[in-house]
């Protein structure tokens, strides 16, 4: 399966202190002082059994009449680091980042060598294991480069979206506690260095790089710009470029040195949730979560140094950076990057690279089959085959329309939360479309989940329905300065809670229910908008459709939808409404429609229901309601 099967060990843990083997073939490589040599030998011997590696687990050992209860984790003895060098060794000249109009091409060598010649840099200006490294940048070859140079010697990356508004910037980086800042000249809405230097923190035009002394960000002190031209060559501005050519002129002592001081247990990204019900929360993964995860979803996808990977998603997502890019590391595939997502744009680079795979929310998917519909001959995608698909509800219309339409007859459908690193559950490639369209496959090895009742915290049985919680190696670290959110996170013995609801189907695979936040009350009876969504989205004529609570005098909430039609449809609200008669209970059936041409999305490109709602209420009184007929 691959080099890095070969890197994989078991740590053993039990109140005598942690043992750690070796997976393939049991021996030591590390043990608690005067540890007991013969139990030292038993534990051997079970990190040996097959069984007993595939995954976090329990087991019981007697050794000389004596009982011991054994934690077992397998893990990937890996740094994030660690995986690209790997790979640069297994295969230096093939391709690994190739720019969006494919002008700028790297192989894994050269890549690998540039992370680490700007890995040496940040280690001359003073960077350290721990310290806080912001990434303001769209997918590029810099920004994974800095990305991975930060990896290396135990820093912390935390990407930031590019679209960011500045308000809720200033704010993140305050949260932060950045101590460099690393962008690109702009993204698309706007000029990022320009909003940095004007609006955020004009220091940067006058103060020195390295002494930036800011008010607002009193742990900034310096900033590095990506083709610093005389334009931003501000007192507090640095070359990227520049950097990295001083950093390649350094000896490796101190990189060395420093990348041996990391632990796969140690913190390597801070991950921004969304936002969608308040302010993002910063979520800690470590180099372990980060690696395992990313490599449970390679072998899902059945990825090879074959394939060529289309990412779409940006780094400040663990969509992107987790189930995107390191799975593609892993496998040495090339990586096509993608700074903003066009349909039309990204179908033509596909077809021009001849892309194999792709990973995406469902948002994502439905742009490309819309295009690929209004002109089928338009694009020769043939070549893609493999992705997963995330994030949101999958229906089985459209995963049939992926496979059929996009050629992605190995699409596969996962589940999982930034919290969780991401992935908790995936189909499998061979999977029916029935089963990708209804179900989120079953429970990745090395992650355990059960299910409560979400009021009174009290088992809801092997198969629920409850809330899911989820423990294993995946979870999350914390949130980043905020230990009360992280603790009410984790039920009292440990599990973290989804907030999402679901069920385990007797054939073992994960059947999603709603968010318990996004639960629609009328009257005292709970509506699953997702159900809801399930049934309007089966409308031949409907491509999208959200559910939403309307607030109502009478009965408190009732539903609302908005929907995205077929080019050309004449559907109205009161067919759309007769249509779902029957098919969802009448409680359930929306009482306001509109039909819209785009929805609000958050940054990860996740449809934004509080805005939907705000809408909602903003447009209500003009916007007839559909009500059931009266009983005769």
């Amino acid at each position: 399966m691959g080099f890095v099967d070969e890197r994989r060990k078991v740590v053993i843990t039990l109140e005598e202190g942690i043992w750690e083997f070796k997976a393939l073939d049991g021996s030591v490589i590390s043990k608690p002082e005067n540890a007991d040599e013969k139990l030292t030998a038993a534990l051997s011997e079970t990190a040996k059994q097959q069984e007993l590696v595939s995954g976090t687990g329990t087991a019981k050992l007697t050794v000389d009449g004596k009982d011991y209860d054994l934690e077992i984790e397998r893990i990937l003895d890996l740094r994030v680091g660690d995986v690209l060098e790997e790979t640069a060794k297994l295969y230096p000249d093939q391709e690994a980042l190739i720019s969006f109009d494919g002008t700028r091409r790297i192989d894994y060598r050269t890549f690998d060598e540039d992370s680490k010649a700007f890995a040496k840099y940040l280690l001359s200006i003073g960077i350290k294991k721990g310290d806080y490294i912001g990434l303001w940048m769209a997918n590029g070859i810099e920004s994974l480069t800095a990305a991975y140079a930060i990896s290396k010697i135990g820093a912390v990356m935390i990407a930031f979206t590019p679209y960011e508004k500045q308000d809720r910037m200033e704010e993140l980086v305050r949260r932060s506690q950045v101590s460099t800042f690393i962008l690109y000249r702009g993204a698309k809405v706007h000029e990022n260095i320009e909003m940095l230097a004007d609006d955020m923190y004009p220091e940067i035009k006058t103060q020195k790089y390295g002494e930036l002394s800011i008010e607002k960000a009193p742990l900034l002190k310096r900033v590095i710009l990506v083709d610093a031209t005389d334009e931003f060559a501000y007192p507090g501005v640095y070359d990227f470029h520049t950097a990295m050519e001083e950093g390649r002129a350094m000896n490796d002592d101190a990189f060395e040195a420093a990348k041996a001081a990391v632990s796969v247990k140690d913190l390597a990204y801070v991950i921004y949730t969304s936002g969608s019900t308040g302010f993002p929360k910063g979520v800690m993964l470590s180099h372990l979560n980060i690696v395992e995860n990313s490599y449970t979803m390679a072998n899902m996808m059945d990825l090879t140094h074959e394939d060529k990977m289309c990412m779409q998603i940006q780094l400040f997502h663990t969509f992107g950076s987790v189930a995107s890019c390191l799975p593609a590391i892993h496998k040495g595939m090339p990586i096509v990057l993608t700074s903003r997502f066009k349909p039309g744009e990204s179908l033509k680079m596909i077809e021009r690279e001849r892309c194999t795979a792709v990973c995406g929310v469902p948002t994502m998917f439905i742009g490309f089959i819309e295009e690929m519909k209004k002109d089928p001959d338009k694009y020769e995608v043939s070549c893609m085959s493999k992705g997963i698909t995330a994030g949101a509800p999958v229906p089985e219309k459209m995963v049939r329309e992926i496979e059929e339409i996009m050629h992605m007859k190995n699409i596969i459908v996962c589940y999982g939360l930034t919290e969780t690193s991401p992935c908790v559950s995936g189909t499998k490639t061979t999977d029916s479309i029935e089963l990708k369209g209804n179900t989120v496959g079953a429970i990745v090895p090395g992650v355990q989940i059960k299910f409560i009742d979400p009021d009174t915290l009290e088992d809801a049985g092997p198969q629920g329905p409850g809330e899911i919680c989820v423990k294993g190696y995946s979870l999350m670290m914390g949130y980043l300065g905020d230990p009360e959110k992280t603790a009410s996170t984790f039920t009292p013995d440990g599990w973290l809670r989804t907030g999402d609801m679901g069920s385990l189907l007797d054939n073992g695979y994960l059947k999603i229910g709603d968010r318990l936040k996004d639960i629609i009350i009328r009257s005292g009876e709970n509506i699953s908008p997702g159900e809801v969504e399930k049934v309007l989205m089966s409308h031949p004529d409907v491509v999208e459709a959200y559910v939403i609570g309307v607030k109502d005098y009478k009965y408190g909430e009732i539903v609302g939808t908005f929907c995205k039609l077929v080019p050309g449809s004449k559907l109205t609200p009161e067919e759309l409404r007769a249509f779902c008669v029957g098919k969802t209970p009448t409680l359930s059936i929306p009482s306001y429609y509109w039909f819209v041409d785009e929805f609000p999305l958050l940054n990860n490109g996740k449809v934004s229901k509080p805005e939907l709602r705000k809408i909602a209420e903003a447009t209500k009184e003009q916007t007839p309601k559909i009500e059931a007929p009266k009983k005769k």
